[in-house]
C-alpha cells in the first residue's frame, strides 16, 4: 500500500478519500473500509466537520457524512481525492465491492 499523508495523516487522508468515493457514508462504514477503530474515525469526522471539510446529519439512528458542498473549492477537492484514491488500488476495490443497499427480506445469502 502507498503511504497517503496528504491531509496530515494516513488515516485522515484515507477517511477523506473514502468520503469522496462513497458520496454519502457513515462512520461505521468508514471504519470498516479503512480498517480503523470506530472511535478514531468518529474523532476524525468530528475534526473534519469542525474544519468545514465535511458535513454530517442524523438520519434515523445513523450519522450520515459527506463532503461539504459549501467548502471553498469543494469540487476541486472531490476531484483531487478521487484521483488520489488511484494511488491505493485496494481502497478503490473495497469501495467498488461494497454493497450499498439492503438485501431483500428472505433472500438467500
Amino acid at each position: 500500500m502507498v503511504s497517503m499523508k496528504l491531509f496530515g495523516s494516513t488515516s485522515r487522508s484515507k477517511i477523506l478519500t473514502l468520503v469522496a468515493l462513497l458520496g454519502e457514508t457513515y462512520p461505521r462504514e468508514l471504519a470498516r473500509l479503512s480498517n480503523a477503530p470506530l472511535p478514531s474515525v468518529q474523532r476524525m469526522v468530528n475534526d473534519l466537520e469542525r474544519e468545514g471539510v465535511v458535513v454530517s446529519r442524523i438520519v434515523g439512528a445513523n450519522r450520515e457524512v459527506r463532503l461539504n458542498p459549501r467548502f471553498y473549492g469543494a469540487n476541486e477537492l472531490r476531484a483531487l481525492l478521487v484521483r488520489y484514491a488511484k494511488r491505493d488500488p485496494s481502497l478503490e476495490r473495497r469501495v467498488l465491492e461494497l454493497r450499498r443497499r439492503p438485501r431483500r427480506a428472505g433472500k438467500a445469502l
